[in-house]
């Protein structure tokens, strides 16, 4: 490889990621300041949520998929990426047990640092930063490729993690199947597979409404993190090791050994899916199956916070 021009183009990287995490900072600041101000209520933030999961999301999944002309058969095109995704998330979940033992910890905290560790917020800020950074480059079909994975890998491997020895059982492959986005990515597939045309007033609004995600996903972190305890963040030792092995060591290591038979866009990709903040949905499950909640929380507000130091960290170091 040309070694000038790969510097060049991961210091434009840089030149791109350092104003667009200020930017994001200041999203997810308004969203704080929203909630810390009663602005927004945290009662609103269900259907906040429920609108981005279920509508935003989706549609920015679809108006990819159409925009990009991705189908079945070009997905099989990328089995080396989905491949290396999969095994990703094993790695993960791995580091997660890893650190668990190190920090000794017991019962639903050990379950829930595992947890955390595999499920990482890819709808409210990987694909925000696929598209900023990659999207000139065709970056944006793997948004939806990456997106199977995920919602696969979350509901089954890390709801097991989860779940693990607390002698509850979930059916995963339901919730996988009757996710929002899985059937928005089935819909949009078939749509171009057999070359269904779409009005372009249907396109127009899909793409209005899937634009949507930029913005407020990050104001609903911003607005999450208002609605947590901060005073919590330093309280858990451990979840600076959760910090240390998923959002920097892992994240580094995936690079580096991907990028021998991946392209460069692939391993940063990869990059950013791992090195993404605990999902913001951790605290629910935990809730929902009586788990540590307030680790889980801190969790989610410590590498939400951190990920804005980090992931510009990341592409400093692989620039070098």
């Amino acid at each position: 490889k040309d070694t000038n021009g790969s510097q060049e183009d991961f210091m434009n990287y840089m030149m791109a990621i350092l104003p667009k995490m200020g930017g994001f900072l200041l999203l997810v600041l308004i969203g704080f300041t929203a909630s810390r101000t009663g602005i927004i209520k945290k009662e609103a933030m269900p259907s906040i949520s429920g609108f981005l999961l279920r509508i935003a999301l989706p549609a920015l999944t679809i108006g990819l998929i159409l925009e990009n002309q991705t189908t079945f058969q070009t997905m099989t095109q990328y089995g080396k990426m989905v491949l290396s995704q999969i095994l990703m998330y094993f790695v993960m979940a791995a580091g997660g047990i890893l650190g668990s033992h190190i920090c000794h910890l017991k019962g639903t905290t050990a379950n829930v640092h595992c947890g955390c560790s595999v499920g990482g917020n890819y709808g409210f800020l990987v694909i925000p930063l696929i598209m900023t950074l990659f999207g000139d480059q065709g970056g944006n079909v793997y948004i939806p490729i990456c997106s199977v994975i995920d919602t696969t890998l979350v509901w089954t491997l890390g709801v097991t993690l989860f779940t693990n020895g607390t002698g509850l059982k979930e059916n995963s492959w339901k919730k996988i199947i009757m996710n929002p986005i899985f059937l928005s990515i089935l819909l949009g597939l078939c749509l171009t597979s057999f070359h269904i045309s779409v009005p372009d007033i249907i396109l127009s609004t899909i793409g209005s409404v899937g634009n949507t995600c930029y913005s407020w996903g990050l104001v609903y972190l911003g607005c999450s993190l208002g609605f947590m305890k901060l005073t919590n963040i330093f309280k858990y030792k451990s979840i600076l090791v959760l910090l240390f092995t998923k959002s920097f060591a892992l994240p580094l290591i995936i690079y580096f050994i991907s990028r021998h038979f991946l392209s460069e866009i692939e391993s940063m990709i990869l990059m950013l899916i791992c090195a993404a903040p605990a999902m913001t949905t951790s605290s629910m499950i935990a809730e929902q199956y009586n788990l540590d909640g307030e680790y889980a929380s801190t969790a989610v507000v410590t590498t939400t916070l951190l990920c804005m130091l980090i992931i510009p960290l990341l592409f400093c170091l692989i620039s070098l």
